[in-house]
C-alpha cells in the first residue's frame, strides 16, 4: 500500500483553508491546516509532510516568506508552494531563494493545485 501523501495548508482565510480541506480530500491526500506562524511550526514539528502550500500575505503583513523559512528549517524535504494573490516578481524571487518550489497566484484552479503537487512528489522521487 502506497503511503498517504501528507499536505500542510497555511493561510489566514478560513474559507481558503476549507477549500483546500476540499480539494485535496479528492484525492484522499491527508491535509493539516495552520493559520498562523506558531501553528505552521507546530505542526511541522509534529508530523512528516510531504508538500506544504503557504498563502505570502497575513492579515496584510508579507510573512508567508517567514513561515517559508521556519518550515525549511524544521523539515528541509517538505517542498513549499507559495499561494498569493499579491504576486510580483521581487516575492517570487524571495520565494525562490528561501527554498519555494512553486508560486501560484490566487485564484487558482484545482489543477493547478494537483501539478504542484505532482511537481513536489516527482522531485522526491
Amino acid at each position: 500500500m502506497a503511503k498517504q501523501v501528507k499536505i500542510l495548508v497555511v493561510d489566514d482565510d478560513l474559507a481558503v483553508l476549507e477549500s483546500f480541506k476540499m480539494i485535496l480530500g479528492i484525492k484522499d491526500y491527508f491535509v493539516k491546516t495552520a493559520k498562523d506562524l506558531a501553528e505552521a511550526v507546530a505542526a511541522a514539528k509534529a508530523d512528516k509532510f510531504d508538500v506544504a502550500f503557504i498563502d505570502l500575505r497575513f492579515e496584510g503583513k508579507e510573512i508567508g516568506l517567514d513561515i517559508l523559512a521556519e518550515i525549511k528549517k524544521i523539515a528541509p524535504a517538505v517542498e513549499c508552494i507559495i499561494c498569493t494573490a499579491f504576486a510580483s516578481d521581487q516575492s517570487k524571487a524571495g520565494a525562490i531563494e528561501r527554498g519555494a518550489l512553486g508560486y501560484i497566484s490566487k485564484p487558482f484552479m484545482m489543477e493547478t493545485i494537483y501539478e504542484q503537487i505532482d511537481k513536489a512528489l516527482g522531485k522526491k522521487k
